[in-house]
């Protein structure tokens, strides 16, 4: 009996060991990585909306990949600005089915450049209604975002509901907005390389999608807590609660109330 227990013993610990050596390790290294100061529009995997993000060129890569702008852990980007960074890559052993296997988190900004850029503050106005995005190929599914324009005489214009920085936009509100635009010098061939970028500077008015509800001029403590959002949102987010879009929804109903 003693004998068949130990057996049953040395086997279930011999089959714990050749588990344990087959379940992969996460690798981690140090990488060089370029972010260019042009943007680009893509869709986040198993998707088909568009969120704006960066160009970045890691390691020995020739090529440019698209990363979000909260992808690099500890980073800010910053319009108007090229950038080499020294970051932490892992490599996950056993990655999410619906996410990259690669992690990175900032160890220095070893370089931030300026290029050669216009910089104006416009008006631009965000319709309450939404768009959907022309990818310029056949498409299936609803790509939803935002629509925007710079004078109320021009046509809308389909753009990713992060397209304006610090900005977060809600259903069914129509607003009215003062943002810094950054025009940068150069003509990509690809039209969604993005080489015109806003950044909040203040919400003048807010027209609600509720009767008889319109709200101007914000209190300016609302409006500063606003334009230090970071660049996210619900659609760019993804998982969990942001408490970011929480504190400013907050801030919204005061100002209806």
């Amino acid at each position: 009996m003693k004998t068949k227990l130990f057996l049953s013993l040395f086997a279930l610990l011999a089959l714990t060991g050749c588990l344990n050596e087959d379940t992969p390790e996460d690798k981690v290294e140090t990488v060089y990585v370029a972010i260019s100061a042009m943007t680009y529009i893509d869709s986040p995997a198993m998707t088909n909306y568009p969120i704006e993000g960066m160009r970045a060129r890691v390691g020995n890569d020739t090529d440019y990949q698209f990363m979000t702008f909260n992808q690099i852990e500890g980073f800010t980007f910053e319009p108007g600005y090229a950038y080499e960074l020294q970051v932490e890559r892992t490599t996950l052993g056993n990655p999410p089915a619906d996410a990259s296997r690669y992690t990175y988190k900032l160890i220095d900004e070893r370089s931030k450049q300026p290029v050669e850029c216009t910089r104006e503050t416009v008006r631009l106005y965000v319709s309450a209604e939404t768009g959907n995005y022309d990818w310029g190929i056949p498409q299936t599914d609803d790509a939803h975002c935002m629509k925007i324009r710079e004078s109320e005489n021009e046509d809308w214009t389909n753009v990713p509901f992060n397209k304006i920085g610090g900005f977060i936009y809600e259903d069914g509100n129509a607003y009215e907005l003062s943002v810094e635009k950054i025009t940068l010098h150069a003509q990509p061939t690809d039209n969604r390389y993005q080489t015109v970028q806003y950044v909040l500077q203040e919400i003048i008015s807010l027209h609600s999608s509720l009767p008889h509800q319109i709200h101007r001029l914000a209190p300016q403590s609302f409006l500063d807590h606003v334009s230090e959002a970071p660049r996210k949102d619900k659609y760019q987010q993804g998982r969990g609660r942001n408490p970011q879009r929480h504190r400013q929804r907050e801030g919204l109903d005061n100002l209806i109330a």
